[in-house]
């Protein structure tokens, strides 16, 4: 008996004591204690451990305030660099090279005179063509000219033959002529406007020979020209000769690839976004370039796969950034950072997680009326329409955050 009676006042000691030492917050009685703890604007309160001992035991909670962070949720992931352009140059003529004006990893602008190749006959070619064209041309205004004379000529026939005829009724309807003279007016008449319709056709007829003749050899004077063009190679856009297959004096043919350029202005960098992160961006959304030398360029996302990479549930993306130093090559491994908004949170490290009353893994907080609150690692709870538990979804990073948003 008086053994029992100390280790009660033993037990009562003991809890007086620690309850005086304020390191004991009763879970099931924050009502109680909330007007003692001071409340901040900048701080929450998350619990870190909760050990349960035996039932009649109290819940030992030990409590430790936090002081929330910007956290920014930019994107970061790696790409590659590749080129804005790129073209094998190839021959459209037969030829030898009599003239090269560049040299590998050049850069050359638009419209530079790269390559000579020789002539041959070509000038010959386009001034028999010219000629032709020429002929051709004065065979269609004599024509025009012959058509016109003999329609004049034929009408004047015409005319003659008609008064012949309208003569030889009148004799007959006097009675001082023969029908025969009547007969041979009317012939006449009938062949004279014949006649007219023949002159026509014949005329018309070669009217269409000269103007066909004339478009083969217009034609025919096009090719040469471009032929003639296609000497010169010139460059088809501001860029580097990134490989060089011909020599001098060489012979080619159309087909034959003369050489490589390449346009990296802009640059282009690829790369792939997972499938949380890629509904929050767009084409348009900035983005900033790092290479390996530490060199930073801003560009834009100018495309986004609609559909998923199906191994890897990743979506391919482009970003384009001025380059007109040149100083990102092609096919590099580069830092890629999409710009995001700062968020207000509590960064919840691992060493608080905790097992939930529902046997769930999570974290336990108070909130500004120290009532607990707790947020599940499968499921985000609202606090108060101000706080909740949120999976770092920014990001590969796979950190629990307590986030503000709103101020309802």
């Amino acid at each position: 008996m008086k053994s029992s009676i100390i280790i009660a006042v033993f037990i009562l000691l003991a809890v007086v004591g620690w309850i005086g030492s304020g390191q004991i917050t009763n879970v099931k009685a924050q009502d109680e204690s909330s007007k003692s703890i001071e409340q901040t604007q900048s701080e929450e309160k998350i619990i870190l451990n909760n050990q349960n001992t035996d039932d009649n035991e109290l819940n030992k909670v030990e409590v430790k305030n936090f002081t929330f962070n910007q956290i920014d949720q930019s994107i970061e992931l790696q790409g590659q660099t590749t080129h804005n352009k790129k073209i094998d140059v190839k021959s459209q003529t037969t030829g030898n090279i009599i003239e090269i004006n560049f040299k590998r990893g050049n850069k050359v602008s638009k419209d530079d005179d790269l390559i000579k190749i020789s002539m041959e006959n070509r000038l010959e070619l386009l001034n028999s063509a010219k000629k032709d064209l020429e002929r051709l041309r004065k065979e269609l205004v004599l024509n025009e000219k012959n058509k016109k004379n003999l329609l004049t000529q034929n009408k004047e026939l015409i005319k003659l033959y008609e008064i012949e005829y309208a003569s030889a009724k009148q004799l007959i309807d006097k009675g001082l002529s023969s029908k025969s003279k009547l007969s041979l007016a009317s012939f006449n008449l009938a062949n004279a406007k014949a006649s007219q319709e023949d002159i026509k056709i014949k005329y018309e007829s070669q009217l269409s020979n000269i103007e066909s003749q004339i478009a083969s050899v217009k034609s025919r004077l096009k090719n040469i020209e471009l032929d003639i063009g296609n000497t010169s190679i010139l460059a088809p856009f501001d860029g580097i000769i990134s490989d060089k297959i011909i020599e001098v004096s060489e012979y080619i043919t159309p087909g034959n690839i003369l050489f490589t350029i390449i346009d990296l202005n802009p640059i282009k960098v690829q790369g792939y976004l997972s499938e949380f992160d890629v509904n929050k961006v767009q084409v348009g959304t900035k983005a900033i370039i790092e290479n390996s030398n530490g060199i930073k360029k801003t560009g834009k996302i100018s495309f986004i796969s609609p559909s998923a990479e199906t191994s890897t549930r990743t979506f391919e993306i482009t970003i384009e950034a001025t380059n007109s130093d040149l100083s990102f090559k092609s096919g590099i491994t580069t830092k890629i950072t999409i710009a995001g908004s700062e968020l207000k949170a509590h960064k919840i490290p691992p060493s608080i997680l905790t097992l939930l009353d529902d046997g769930t893994v999570g974290v336990k907080a108070l909130d500004k009326d120290n009532k607990v609150i707790e947020g599940s690692l499968d499921t985000i709870k609202t606090v108060n329409d101000v706080w909740k538990f949120s999976k770092n979804m920014w990001s590969q990073d796979p950190t629990w955050y307590l986030v503000e948003t709103s101020n309802k």
